[in-house]
């Protein structure tokens, strides 16, 4: 058996207790060598939480003293730049938590940087590796709801305070460098890039729904914190040429939605997405065959082409490691993430003129 890749972590958020760390073991020939976080005892906890040898405080100490591989940079998204870049420098393969840069001309820093040392550089989300977006992308190249031209996704929720458990206050998911776009509109915006490609144009409309607003779990319960900074809903419109368009409906604006998270239309049906993706769900097909003289809803097969089905958001993981060692490229490249990101950087742009915005970047 191959020697286990040794991967250290970098913050000990909630995401990285929920997702990374309980599966680093599990998804991978891989081991968990080391936890970094600025907080000495969320850092001496999760070691003995998940039997994680040794901690650190800062990146720097982590990259000085500790063996290690991989590195997952699960810290808060205003560090992530500033962390990737240290890493890669150091020359470490990177898995980069959202969004991996505050602009496109620093990403392109990383994604240099990467080439030069010749390590591996992921970016999440992990969308492009779903079960059922990508029974979705097969159906739509065989032609099951005919010419895929629309798409419309629901990336929401009611903020970071409303429904996730924290005992660190969330009031940084509201401040400039964060906020529902990077926060929750990379999701959508990754998810319907997948699905067209790469878009041409944006254009944005974008409020402040709510000035202030409690938190509802965790050592901050009760605390009412200011929001009233940077929008927290917007919708977005995408071109992507031809026939093709879709809108984005993201933010913290949505204590409970029953709308479908995405639906892609064509001229003989739709698919419709309402199942978490987590759960590996084959989505519904409207099927509308006028030569069969056959329309309606169908849960379909999974078909010839079985895609892989996930078991956590670690997987993009297994995905870097295969990667590694069979020298191709990850799924999730950084140059989508690029392109999202470029979208994201153009919004501001676009809410402030009322036009329609080009993108520059692709994949």
């Amino acid at each position: 058996m191959k020697k286990a890749w040794k991967v250290a972590v970098v913050g000990c958020g909630g995401f990285a207790r929920g997702q990374y760390l309980p599966n680093i073991r599990s998804e991978a020939n891989a081991d968990i060598v080391a936890v970094v976080d600025p907080i000495e005892e969320t850092a001496k906890k999760v070691c003995e939480d998940f039997n994680v040898p040794v901690y650190y405080t800062n990146v720097d100490d982590l990259i000085a003293n500790c063996d290690f591989g991989i590195a997952i940079d699960a810290a808060i998204i205003q560090e992530h730049y500033e962390i990737n870049m240290k890493l890669l420098k150091a020359g470490k393969h990177v898995i980069s938590q959202k969004t991996a840069a505050p602009t496109v001309e620093k990403l392109t820093e990383q994604i240099e940087m990467a080439k030069k040392m010749n390590v591996k550089f992921v970016c999440v989300p992990i969308h492009p590796m779903r079960y059922d977006l990508n029974l979705a992308k097969q159906w739509i190249k065989d032609g099951v709801i005919g010419d895929a031209y629309f798409a419309k996704c629901n990336m929401s929720h009611g903020g970071p305070e409303y429904f996730q458990y924290r005992d660190v206050n969330p009031i940084w998911f509201y401040e400039d460098g964060a906020g529902a776009l990077i926060d929750m509109g990379v999701h959508g915006l990754q998810i319907v890039t997948t699905i067209f490609g790469p878009a041409k144009k944006v254009a944005c409309m974008a409020k402040i729904t709510c000035p202030a607003r409690m938190v509802r779990s965790g050592s901050f319960d009760g605390k009412v914190i200011q929001t009233d900074k940077i929008p927290d809903q917007y919708v977005i419109t995408l071109d992507f040429g031809d026939n093709k368009m879709a809108v984005v409906d993201t933010g913290f604006s949505q204590k409970a939605s029953k709308t479908p998270a995405l639906e892609i239309y064509g001229d003989l049906g739709t698919i419709c997405f309402t199942e978490g993706y987590m759960t590996n769900p084959i989505p519904e097909v409207y099927v509308d065959n006028p030569e069969k003289g056959i329309r309606g809803w169908m849960k379909p097969m999974p078909g010839v082409k079985i895609p892989k089905k996930l078991k956590s958001q670690c997987c993009c993981l297994a995905d870097m490691v295969d990667a590694i060692e069979k020298d191709r490229d990850p799924v999730l490249s950084a140059e989508h993430a690029r392109h999202v990101l470029e979208i994201i950087c153009k919004i501001p742009e676009a809410i402030k003129s009322g036009t329609t915005v080009e993108l520059e970047t692709t994949f």
